[in-house]
Order: structure tokens, then sequence, then C-alpha cells
């Protein structure tokens, strides 16, 4: 008997407007923003809500990106866990293997989260560091300001970038996903053209649009008090200059089967991916794979530079690794090609968090 490999298709579910509708969470995965980002009015398991302030402040929310062309790899970060803040800019000279780190860990309170992506903005702002995430799905876009002036002795620095998140040119994939009875997490993720500029002291970087690339993740979730995840992303142009990205994350939700954020975007087009599991045989700074078990997904992430945020604060634990590197393999497309990735830059992130 010959043995056959299992099959897997998933499909979007059908739109809603809100991620919660009278006090429940619409589960689901979406192809199309939510005009309203509203877990906080959510009930509770038991049946009740919440004082509102108790469960904003057990509501983790950021809003992160991942920016780049051949040379350059950009990540920014305005992330808010409550229990820890931080605003993040890292520019990764890829040719050069150099990496210039701009991070300040602040109160929550120093840190404002968007509440939906049509005329809104993410916010940290003090005398060295100013970042910005200006969120205008209304107008097609997505723009990201950074700025720093006497930064902890690092070079001053001065961005100005632009998403094209137009509705003809992107397909976003927007989940609502459980983790237990009516608690979860939102997640809208999207590939799409960027141009913008960067200036470090007197160079001056030009981010073209038919040669750059934007990775965007807005995130709200009441996760569970030890938060925890294995996530790749990647993405970059193939020989033929069409855009390729792909999410691909092993996280606390539960039934993978149905509800997880895996996918490749191929230009316009996004193919939906099974549950993926990530392993590290000789630890994180060495090769990751990852790989499923329908045979639509087996990558290798070499990594080549790491970044960690280790705190150990008693009742908070954080122990955060993400490294950038390039991947190698394949992934299989809802038409059934093989996509190659080989050489597509990004990174990764093995996430614990106690809190």
């Amino acid at each position: 008997m010959v043995a056959t490999t299992p099959t897997y298709q998933r499909a979007f579910h059908t739109q809603v407007n809100s991620a919660t509708s009278n006090g429940r969470f619409n589960f689901g995965i979406y192809n199309q923003p939510l005009k309203e980002v509203n877990l906080l009015d959510a009930k509770a398991p038991l049946g009740f809500s919440l004082p509102r302030p108790l469960q904003y402040m057990r509501l983790k929310e950021w809003q992160a990106f991942q920016l780049g062309n051949e040379d350059y790899f950009l990540m920014v970060a305005i992330y808010n866990a409550k229990t820890m803040a931080l605003a993040q800019f890292i520019i990764h000279d890829i040719k050069r293997g150099k990496k210039i780190k701009y991070e300040q860990k602040v109160p929550f309170t120093k840190i404002k989260v968007a509440q939906s992506l049509y005329g809104t903005f993410s916010e940290f702002r003090s005398k060295a560091f100013y970042l910005r995430a200006n969120n205008k799905l209304e107008e097609g876009k997505i723009e990201i300001e950074v700025e720093t002036k006497r930064f902890q002795g690092m070079p001053d620095i001065r961005g100005r970038f632009t998403g094209y998140h137009t509705q003809a040119a992107v397909q976003p994939q927007v989940v609502v996903m459980p983790f237990a009875e009516n608690r979860g997490m939102y997640s809208h993720k999207c590939l799409m053209h960027m141009e913008g500029n960067l200036h470090i002291d007197r160079q001056s970087i030009s981010f073209e649009r038919d040669e750059s690339h934007m990775l965007m993740d807005d995130h709200k979730g009441y996760y569970p008090y030890v938060m925890q995840y294995d996530w790749v992303t990647g993405a970059g142009f193939d020989t033929i200059h069409r855009l390729i990205g792909f999410n691909l994350t092993d996280n606390q939700v539960t039934n993978q089967e149905v509800y997880n954020e895996n996918c490749l975007w191929v230009d316009d087009k996004i193919s939906l991916l099974p549950p993926v599991k990530v392993t590290r045989p000789q630890g994180v700074e060495k090769d990751w794979f990852i790989k499923d078990q329908y045979g639509r997904v087996d990558l290798v992430f070499s990594p080549v530079i790491n970044t960690r945020v280790d705190v150990n604060l008693l009742v908070i634990k954080s122990d955060y690794h993400g490294p950038y590197g390039f991947f190698k393999g394949y992934i299989i497309n809802d038409s059934d090609s093989k996509i190659n990735v080989d050489g597509i830059f990004g990174m990764g992130e093995q996430f614990y968090l106690r809190a």
C-alpha cells in the first residue's frame, strides 16, 4: 500500500465588522480589515463584564512592522503589555551584518496603541526618541515616523515611511482566535509595497516603492498569564520580481487546524497554511526548522544576529529572542505551486512572558 500525504484546506470566514459583538468574540479568519477592534467590550467567560480598567490591564497590545529592501531590514515596535512596555526601532545592514538598536522600556502609561486602523495612531514620545505609526486605511496607507536626538550616545536618525494598504493591491489576514471560552486575540497582518527615507547622521537611505516592502502586525490579546509562542516571518522579491512574504506562528490558540495565523503572500494573493512546529536542535542562534504535517511548509531559518530582551522581576519574567537571518526552503500555495523562498531575509521570535 502506498502512503499518501494528508490534504489540508482552510477558507476565510464570512466577513464581520468588529472583533466582538454583544459581548462575544467573533472568532474567525478574515481577509478584510475590521472597522472596530473592540476587545474591551467582550464579557468575561463567567458571563459578566469586569470593570473596564481591569480588562484594559490584562490586554496585551502592540503595533509592529518589518520594513526592508535588499540592503536594509528595519524592525519597528510600539508594544504595551501593561506590566511592561517598550518602543523599538532597529536598523540592520544586511550586507555588512551590522545592527543599530534604539529601544526604550517605559511605564505602560507612556505608550499609546491605536484601537483601530482608521484615522488613528500609535505613539511613543520622549525628548530623545519619537516613534509613531499613523493608521490611515481610509486613505489606503500606513505611515511610520521616527526621530532620535542624542539618544544614549547613538547616531541621530530621522525616518518617514509609507506602506500602501489599498484594497486593490493587498489582501490582509485578519484573525480573531480563541484561547479559552470567550477569551482570545486579534491580529491584522498584511504585506505591502513601501517607500520612504531614513537619515542616519549625514547618511541618507532611500527605499523605493518598487523595491521595498512593509509587513505589519496590529495586535491585541487576552493572553494567558504565561504567554509564549514561536514565530517567523520574512519578505522580499523573487527572481521574477514577485513580492513574496509569509507569517508562521505556533502559539497558545486552541484548535489550530481551524484557527491559526499562518499564511503566504505572493504579490496581492494570499494562501492560508496549516499549523506549524518550530524546532531548534542546536539552540536559538543556530538553524530553526519550520514544518507542518501536510508537506506544505518546509523552511530553514539561519540566524545571523540576535536581539534579546531578558527581564526577571519575580512576578514578571520575560525571555525574548528575536534573531534576524535568511530563509531557505519552500511553501506550497493554494494553487499547489511550490514557492521558493531561498535567500529571503526576515526574523524569528522565541517568546516567553510571565506577567
